[in-house]
């Protein structure tokens, strides 16, 4: 069944904002890392910028609500889709960055045989994770085989309950605000890993909740706008206080299903919510980011990485000035990439 939710604008909107918080994410935390207790008027720059996307992968996953959860689904469609979509592209860029990083490796320390480089990349794997960013993929996949499951229930469900159920979500994720959650790698605890599944998939139920609840359009997007700007101030301030307290950088307030983070992500989510865009030219650059966003979500890190290794990095200049000539570099470099990959034979399957 179509659902015509797919088609309306303002998720392609969201969309863009999600991967460019991304970016700005990936982009800002090294200014956080290096320069806490050595430069504080960068560090600062970089502690509001990153307090600032704290909306960016709640955001995505809210969309996937959104636009998933309200369809009912024929179940071989369903999975060969998902499989089509997003497993063989990130199977692709799986091997894309372990050939990246055994080319990086020392010559001593490059293994030669099949068998070696199969048992190097299998621990890579395991125990520290190919590239970082890849935990989102590794979640929105396990998530994903339940989506139909979870979406007819909620469908036989009233407002009212879903929004008791994710009351009940809010405060399990305030309790479990200290659990330690294994996101990077695949040996150890996997009951952490799951329970942190588990977590996260409530921001689907957020999204699909939100999309049905109207709102008066003027009233909340001011009110969207405060809040907002408070989430920011609380979380750059609290950031810097519980630094300050545990003599460290101290992030906890930028975990993702933190209250402050689920804030933030809402009103970005009813600020944006049933908007159009008149400017033309934005809207273009909009439907771009929002169509290639998995793509770019894939490569960008190993754009970033290779842009570090030739000093395109935010020390290149003042950090205002660095921070936002990196993530134009980025964007457009990841878009090229994908772009000429989707033109190749066959490219449209792996690209993203």
């Amino acid at each position: 069944m179509k659902n015509k939710i797919n088609d309306i604008e303002w998720l392609d909107t969201l969309r863009a904002l999600a991967m460019l918080g991304v970016i700005v994410i990936h982009v800002s935390t090294p200014v956080l890392k290096m320069t806490y207790g050595v430069n504080m008027e960068f560090w600062w720059i970089g502690n509001i910028l990153d307090s600032a996307v704290r909306f960016s992968v709640p955001l995505f996953l809210m969309l996937s609500g959104a636009t998933m959860l309200g369809k009912e689904y024929d179940l071989k469609y369903y999975y060969k889709k998902r499989m089509t979509r997003v497993l063989i592209p990130f199977l692709f860029w799986l091997l894309v960055y372990l050939v990246y990083k055994w080319l990086w490796l020392s010559p001593k320390d490059q293994p030669l045989e099949f068998y070696s480089i199969l048992k190097w990349g299998i621990h890579l794997f395991l125990n520290i994770g190919i590239s970082k960013h890849f935990w989102y993929v590794y979640m929105i996949l396990f998530i994903y085989l339940f989506v139909p499951f979870i979406g007819i229930g909620l469908r036989k469900l009233k407002n009212s309950t879903i929004l008791f159920i994710l009351i009940g979500w809010a405060l399990l994720t305030f309790v479990s605000r200290t659990y330690p959650f294994n996101s990077y790698n695949w040996e150890g605890d996997y009951t952490s890993k799951f329970y942190g599944y588990f977590l996260f998939s409530g921001y689907l139920v957020l999204g699909y909740y939100l999309t049905k609840i109207t709102f008066p359009t003027f009233r909340i997007k001011l009110y969207a706008s405060a809040i907002f700007f408070l989430s920011v101030v609380s979380s750059s301030v609290l950031t810097y206080y519980f630094s300050s307290k545990a003599h460290r950088l101290d992030v906890s307030i930028y975990a993702y299903i933190s209250i402050n983070s689920m804030i933030q992500t809402i009103v970005v989510f009813l600020w944006v919510k049933d908007s159009k865009m008149n400017n033309k030219f934005i809207s273009v650059i909009r439907d771009i980011i929002s169509d290639y966003s998995f793509g770019i979500y894939l490569v960008h890190i190993l754009v970033i990485d290779i842009f570090f290794q030739y000093r395109i990095f935010w020390t290149m200049a003042y950090p205002l000035i660095s921070l936002p000539l990196l993530i134009f570099l980025i964007i457009i470099t990841s878009f090229v990439i994908i772009y000429i990959l989707r033109k190749i034979p066959l490219g449209k399957y792996v690209a993203g």
